[in-house]
C-alpha cells in the first residue's frame, strides 16, 4: 500500500472540499440529542418498504440500470483496491479480540508429494474481521437497536451464538455489489451535510439514489474523523445503497448512542457498512484523475448465517 503524506493531498483536499480552512469552527460534536435521534430511527426508518420478508434493505436501490450506468463511468481500465493491508500475528494461544489483527493458526510445507511430485504449502487463518483492525462488510444482523434489526425483526429471533444469522446474513449478498462509488476525501474532520453539499457544488457531482458513498478520513496518515451524526437524514433524503469509510464510520456521538452511524445505517436503512478501508491509493488516484466516481464492485464470501466478511472491494476508472 502506497501511503502519501498529508502535504500530497493539501491542495487536492482544499479544492475539492468546498474551501474547507476558511470555515468557521464547526459546531459542538453533540449537536444532535437523543430525542431527535430517536426520532430519526422511526420516521426515517426503510422498514417494510420492499416487503416485509424483505433482506436486502437498501440494496434494492441498486437496479439493473444502475449498474450499467455504473459501467458506464469506466473510461482507462484503472482498478484500484481499497482494502487494508492485513498485519498477520502468529500466536500459539490467540485470545479472541474484536481489535485483533488475522492470526495464522498453522501452516504446512511439503517439498515432495507422491502423488503430485511436486511441492505445495496451505495455511490456516483465523480471522475476526469486526472491530478496527480488518477491512470489512457489516451484513443487517451485525447490530440491533432497542432489540431490533432490520425491517423490525426481533434480534434475538435473527441472532444466536448457536445458528449464527439465521436471517438478514452476509450471503444474501451472493451475487455481489456493482454500482457507482463515489469517494469524498475530506481527512481529519466530522463530515457534516454543509461539507458535502459544497463538495457536491465543487465537483458537480450529485450523490443520488444506489450509491455506495466513501470517506476517506485520513486514518492512515494520523488524521481523524468520519460521518457526523447530523448526516442521518442526509443518507436517507439520497438513497444511498451502500456507506464506508476508512474507519468505523462514527465521526461523533450522540448521548446514550455509542455508534449512532451503524445503528441508523444498519438497523433503520437496511444499509450495508464497509469498515476500515484503505483508501489512501484511491484518493491518490482520484486526485491525480481528478474523477471522484468510479464503478465499484465487491464480493463478500457466502458464508451462511454470517454476520459480514472480510473483503477487498475495488474501484474501476
Amino acid at each position: 500500500m502506497r501511503i502519501i503524506g498529508i502535504s500530497g493531498l493539501a491542495t487536492a483536499t482544499l479544492v475539492i472540499c468546498g474551501s474547507a480552512a476558511s470555515r468557521s469552527a464547526q459546531p459542538p460534536a453533540d449537536e444532535v440529542t437523543r430525542a431527535q435521534y430517536d426520532t430519526w430511527m422511526t420516521e426515517l426508518s426503510n422498514w417494510g418498504r420492499w416487503g416485509a420478508d424483505d433482506q436486502l434493505g437498501a440494496l434494492n436501490l441498486i437496479t439493473p440500470a444502475k449498474r450499467v450506468a455504473a459501467a458506464s463511468l469506466v473510461e482507462r481500465g484503472v482498478v484500484v483496491s481499497m482494502a487494508r493491508d492485513m498485519t498477520i500475528e502468529r500466536l500459539d494461544d490467540p485470545q479472541a479480540s474484536a481489535n485483533r489483527p488475522p492470526v495464522l493458526v498453522g501452516s504446512t510445507r511439503n517439498v515432495f508429494d507422491i502423488n503430485t511430485d511436486g511441492g505445495y504449502f496451505w495455511e490456516r487463518y483465523e480471522i475476526e474481521y469486526h472491530g478496527s483492525a480488518v477491512s470489512h462488510l457489516d451484513a443487517l444482523c451485525h447490530v440491533a437497536w432497542e432489540g431490533k434489526v432490520y425491517n423490525g425483526l426481533d434480534f434475538e429471533a435473527v441472532a444466536s451464538k448457536e445458528a449464527g444469522c439465521t436471517r438478514m446474513g452476509v450471503a444474501n449478498l451472493r451475487e455481489g455489489l456493482v454500482t457507482r462509488g463515489i469517494l469524498i476525501d475530506m481527512p481529519g474532520r466530522a463530515v457534516r451535510r454543509q461539507d458535502i453539499e459544497a463538495w457536491e457544488v465543487e465537483t458537480g457531482i450529485t450523490i443520488s439514489s444506489g450509491d455506495a458513498l466513501f470517506l476517506r478520513t485520513g486514518r492512515d496518515v494520523g488524521q481523524t474523523g468520519g460521518y457526523h451524526p447530523s448526516l442521518i437524514p442526509f443518507f436517507k433524503e439520497r438513497d444511498i445503497a451502500l456507506l464506508g469509510a476508512d474507519v468505523p464510520q462514527e465521526g461523533g456521538r450522540v448521548q446514550g448512542v455509542t455508534v449512532p452511524v451503524h445503528f441508523f445505517a444498519l438497523v433503520a436503512l437496511g444499509v450495508h457498512l464497509f469498515d476500515n478501508l484503505g483508501l489512501e491509493d484511491l484518493a491518490e488516484t482520484a486526485n491525480d484523475l481528478n474523477r471522484w466516481e468510479f464503478m465499484f464492485m465487491a464480493s463478500p464470501h457466502v458464508v451462511p448465517n454470517g454476520a459480514g466478511s472480510a473483503i477487498n472491494p475495488l474501484a474501476v476508472f
